[in-house]
């Protein structure tokens, strides 16, 4: 929703806020303490509230009012409790505390047409994720963003091929009037419902009598309407305010990316310099705020990059390469390309080393954990291949990847009809710019494999991380799962083709990711950030970014980290 540069996230007020939002459950007498306060409130910490996003022409996302939204809680286990709160119950409004597995957008369309009846929202986790998949994002991620529009490659605009994402409800992209939450601790979620049954559930469903248990929920935000309101708003209250309220915030942060061999950063490479790029990205989101693991969408592929690289560099004439190689890993992906759409802006206006001329061949990676089989398949573009020129370089393009996984026995590429358009991708931003021949690897052919992309289910059980009971977490640091070994093939086939690509042809057998380093980036990016392996990697300056979440592994356990363990992995 957010374009380049032009992508608000509303601020509540003040950053802090922002990310630090929690609600309270009134549950008057229950609770031992010195004040009145206390003995009313119950503050619930582990939550994760549900925020409002700006593009150019909507809002979407949630908020609640300036001083919090307070109602009744009643408890949706099955869809016929749903009754209650839209029509039959005597207290409105309600806050409803809803099962996970019905956090779905039928029950939400049916939530928001009675919003007079709806205070808020808090969403339990659903335990097992739901079997048939869940994510709120659209089933065309990016659509209007890539290559493909109504002048160019019209067949495949709007995803009219095939919808990439099939379980998608874009539910993240809704506006809601109410707050929600995500309750993210099991036992809260208890206190919560032991309040409901003590208090507000009657027999026969009659009406309950007071005093009734209540949840209020704060999360107000002050932008509205559109990035451009919000923007002309913050530039007033900077302008004319002694005391300025900034309203909203840009979705920004930084891409990370490093050279093979080093060059000048002061200056541009000369037009015959070539360049190979390794792209992938690095960010992911779900329908609440700062909860995205993104196991399969983003972290997987970012890791595998990251051994490619290791493996590489370790070549003994990696630094003579007639070619340099260029990893790129693109923040913001998820909302338009904004990473990419920076990076080619920069290099069309000379703000970048390499410009798109350099560009020899690109190779990214998608979405890669969940292989079917050994099957990785290899996605380009049809409309670029009508020229000559740049059908040949991707016909040598797929066969130097062939000929580099000829070797690896985990993994077989797969060629797809070359009709088919390239899935959702940060080449689709360069292709709009130049032909550049160019291939995107997935686990899947078509549709997404990934029956939790973009949500909070996206976690490291999607893609099948687990460990053996009752080690330790040094023991589980060190222990190679299968998961590890598999993407350890896949980066050893792409490390080995970006050595054929770079112009090399003497140790390229010799070439071999360790799977003992993507092992240890998954359990550092998915399980537990706070590790002796990560505390080794950054600098002491940088080690309180690390954050360990015991209770789950729903947070993005790196937050802040990312560019800086990404970058000092590069340099070791």
């Amino acid at each position: 929703m957010a374009t380049a540069g032009g992508g608000c996230v509303a601020d509540p007020g003040s950053r802090s806020l922002l990310r630090l939002l929690s609600f309270c459950v009134l549950l008057a007498g229950l609770c031992e303490g010195n004040s009145v306060e206390r003995k009313i409130y119950i503050p619930l910490n582990k939550t994760a509230p549900c925020v409002r996003l700006l593009n150019a022409t909507h809002q979407i996302g949630c908020q609640s009012s300036i001083s919090g939204d307070t109602g009744v809680i009643h408890v949706v286990e099955k869809e016929e409790d749903l009754q209650w709160v839209l029509t039959d119950g005597p207290n409105p409004p309600y806050v409803v505390l809803l099962e996970g597995t019905l956090f779905t957008r039928d029950v939400m369309e049916k939530l928001k047409g009675r919003s007079g009846r709806i205070a808020g929202l808090a969403v339990s986790l659903a335990k097992p994720s739901p079997a048939s998949g869940f994510s709120p994002s659209v089933q065309c991620p990016n659509d209007g963003f890539g290559v493909y529009s109504n002048s160019y490659g019209s067949q495949f605009a709007h995803c009219r091929a095939f919808q990439w994402n099939k379980v998608g409800d874009g539910l993240a992209y809704e506006d809601f009037s109410f707050p929600i939450f995500l309750l993210e601790d099991e036992n809260e979620t208890n206190v919560i419902k032991q309040c409901y049954r003590d208090h507000n559930l009657s027999p026969n469903g009659s009406a309950p009598a007071f005093p009734l248990c209540a949840m209020q929920l704060f999360s107000h935000m002050h932008a509205v309407v559109s990035t451009v309101t919000c923007m002309r708003r913050s530039l007033i209250q900077s302008s004319f305010s002694i005391s300025p309220e900034i309203v909203c915030d840009p979705l920004s942060d930084y891409n990370v990316w490093s050279l093979l061999k080093p060059i000048n950063t002061s200056g541009t490479l000369e037009p015959d310099d070539r360049v190979v790029v390794a792209a992938t990205r690095l960010d992911s989101r779900s329908f609440f705020w700062n909860v995205a693991p993104g196991a399969e969408s983003a972290v997987a592929s970012f890791i595998t990059q990251l051994a490619a690289a290791e493996a590489l560099q370790k070549a003994p004439d990696a630094a003579t390469l007639p070619r340099n190689v260029m990893f790129v890993f693109f923040q913001g992906e998820t909302f338009d390309y904004i990473g990419s759409s920076r990076m080619v802006y920069d290099m069309e206006n000379g703000k970048f080393p390499v410009q798109l001329e350099n560009i020899d061949s690109f190779v990214e990676l998608g979405q890669v954990a969940l292989r079917n089989s050994l099957e990785l398949w290899m996605h380009t573009d049809p409309m670029s291949q009508k020229n000559e020129t740049v059908l040949n370089q991707v016909e040598v393009l797929l066969s130097t990847l062939e000929q580099s996984g000829a070797g690896v026995p985990t993994v077989v590429l797969r060629r797809l009809n070359q009709s088919q358009p390239l899935p959702p991708s940060s080449l689709q931003r360069f292709l709009r710019a130049r032909n550049v021949s160019g291939v995107v690897l997935a686990d899947h052919s078509d549709s997404f494999h990934n029956l939790y992309y973009q949500s909070i289910y996206d976690t490291a059980e999607n893609i099948n991380v687990t460990y053996p009971a009752g080690q330790s977490p040094e023991e589980d640091l060190n222990f190679v799962t299968d998961t590890a070994k598999a993407l350890a093939g896949v980066a050893t086939v792409l490390a080995r083709a970006l050595y054929r690509l770079a112009g090399g042809a003497s140790f390229n057998d010799t070439i071999q990711a360790d799977p003992h380093t993507v092992t240890r980036l998954l359990y550092g990016f998915l399980v537990r950030a706070n590790n002796s392996w990560f505390q080794s990697i950054l600098r002491p300056d940088l080690r309180s970014y690390l954050v360990y979440h015991p209770d789950s592994g729903l947070r993005h356990p790196c937050l802040l980290s990312h560019r800086h363990l990404l970058h000092q992995c590069q340099s070791r």
